[in-house]
């Protein structure tokens, strides 16, 4: 039987009910597990085999041990950060890195506006003697630097930052 009467619940409230069943729990909440369980992974990581080198494969084995939630292990695997086996890193070492993140670091936060800024500039540097100085300003990738690097300017003059540090920040960066 088709159906064609529309549903006597205003759009608007059939789509907040919706928003509550697909994401089920406040974010931080699940911010608050996840870092829970980031810490308890580096305590079973220390316990067992401390000095045995962590794989991918372990990783992954590890974070589904750990929770089947599809919600929460979904934000484990992005909060617990990736093992490339070309690189081995001892569970020791993973450990370390699963606790600064669980505590919040200054290592885990973002960098400030100036380096973020340096660090654009740089790279369109980078490009633009990459693809010739002459024809870089027509260059998909340098392009897209620029505007990234344009963004990152309008963001630190709002944030207070003046022209002159955002120029010296970038010429140091470029020095080095």
């Amino acid at each position: 039987m088709e159906r064609t009467q529309p549903s006597p619940q205003p759009e608007g409230a059939r789509r907040q009910s919706a928003a509550l069943v697909r994401h089920g729990r406040p974010n931080t909440s699940v911010e608050a597990q996840v870092r829970a369980w980031l810490g308890e992974i580096a305590d079973r990581l220390e316990r067992n085999r401390p000095a045995a080198v962590l794989t991918a494969t372990a990783r992954v084995a590890v974070l589904q041990a750990t929770t089947m939630d599809p919600v929460l292990g979904r934000a484990l695997r992005i909060a617990a950060p990736e093992v490339d086996d070309a690189k081995p890193i001892t569970r020791r070492a993973y450990a370390a890195r699963l606790r600064e993140i669980a505590a919040g670091t200054p290592q885990d936060q973002p960098a400030s506006l100036l380096d973020r800024y340096a660090a654009a500039t740089q790279r369109c540097r980078a490009i633009a003697q990459e693809v010739g100085h002459r024809d870089c300003d027509t260059h998909p990738r340098w392009r897209a630097a620029d505007r990234e690097a344009e963004a990152v300017w309008k963001e630190a003059l709002a944030a207070g930052h003046s022209a002159e540090e955002l120029t010296a920040a970038s010429r140091a960066k470029g020095d080095s």
